[in-house]
């Protein structure tokens, strides 16, 4: 995956090497660059950390309810599973989506006060409909081994992601390429995957990048799966459509957002107006089947040229096709391999590379 570092790298030189051009990219250095105080050391009875380190975040929050996957537990019961969950295969995800609205108190101003979303990215658009925009900003807390299967973002957004504390393997295929082992309906609703993020690293994670990485035999596949590593203070940019998996290499706290750029404007309305059916994230008072009219009536009267440039876009663009899984034929050309256990060890040749495309070290 390509890393840049964040002081060397502008907004507009972002939107030219990678949002134009649907790249993920590791922004290095990026919280203290940005000056986060969530990033920002504390000290406590065990040394200095962020004030995200999950011990700072109990202290402040810790009979507050946050959604872990099903349920709703405080965040001293999380960190009690946390503690005991050694043994899970699929450790459970603290996941909230209101964390900022959570945390804020006549005594706190919580956690909404300790980030902003980074310029970098350039403007979100959805931040246009004021407090009808939909779902956009998660805590995610988890212990070693927990994470996301694959999966895209919702209604065509994309997203970044920082790691506070841990770090985070990633796993990317670009929109075209449906990830092996994921079978998916032909429009998309429906998504089958392993059931845990160790079952597809067991039987499938070597064949992929023998199919798909930097060697592969396959002149039209080579390169297609990026691989990386997100550690404490970086930043990993999602671009719209691109199927990704998530693992916690160590406990971690990171906070994602997802967003409405320019560049993929053209993405998100199309995703409104022709899949309105899977549109989620809007409040129960909102009708998503009439969205794609409210956001472009939003766009007319805020970002008239913007909004005029994507619908030219998106008139003469074809409908695209829903990328079939190949896993079958893959799987064809590997020969069988004897079980030898199994680790989240992200051990592939060249896995990171800098914004020069030179060869960057393997995490």
């Amino acid at each position: 995956m390509f890393r840049v570092e964040a002081s060397a790298i502008t907004a507009e030189s972002f939107a030219r090497e990678f949002g134009s051009k649907s790249e993920p990219v590791i922004v290095s250095g990026a919280l203290s660059h940005f000056s986060w105080s969530a990033y920002a050391s504390e000290v406590n009875q065990n040394g200095a950390l962020p004030r995200w380190g999950f011990e700072n975040l109990l202290k402040r929050f810790s009979e507050t309810s946050f959604r872990a996957e099903a349920f709703d537990c405080s965040l001293q019961i999380y960190s009690n599973y946390m503690t005991n969950c050694s043994q899970d295969d699929a450790p459970v995800y603290l996941f909230d989506s209101r964390f900022v609205e959570k945390t804020n108190s006549e005594n706190d101003p919580g956690m909404g006060a300790d980030y902003e979303p980074p310029k970098l990215f350039g403007e979100d658009l959805f931040k246009l409909m004021g407090n009808k925009r939909p779902d956009y900003r998660w805590l995610i807390v988890g212990p070693e081994r927990s994470g996301s299967t694959f999966h895209k973002d919702p209604n065509a957004t994309s997203a970044w992601n920082a790691v506070i504390t841990g770090s985070k393997g990633w796993v990317m295929f670009p929109p075209d390429v449906c990830p092996p082992g994921v079978y998916v309906s032909e429009d998309e609703s429906e998504v089958t995957s392993p059931l845990s993020l160790a079952e597809w690293f067991m039987s499938y994670f070597d064949a992929a990048w023998a199919e798909y990485g930097p060697n592969s035999n396959s002149a039209n596949n080579r390169g297609k799966m990026r691989v990386g590593v997100c550690h404490a203070g970086e930043i990993v940019y999602v671009p719209s459509g691109w199927w990704h998996l998530v693992v916690n290499l160590e406990s971690s706290v990171a906070v994602t957002q997802n967003f409405a750029s320019e560049h993929e404007l053209v993405n998100v309305l199309r995703f409104m107006r022709d899949k309105p059916d899977q549109i989620s994230g809007w409040s129960d008072d909102i009708h998503c089947g009439e969205l794609y009219d409210t956001f472009c009536d939003v766009l007319r009267k805020e970002r008239p040229d913007t909004l005029q440039r994507a619908l030219e876009v998106l008139d003469r663009a074809p409908k695209r096709r829903v990328a079939e899984s190949v896993w079958d034929q893959v799987t064809k050309s590997q020969a069988e391999k004897v079980d030898q256990g199994f680790s989240f060890g992200f051990d592939v040749d060249g896995d990171d590379v800098d914004g020069n495309g030179s060869e960057g070290g393997v995490e």
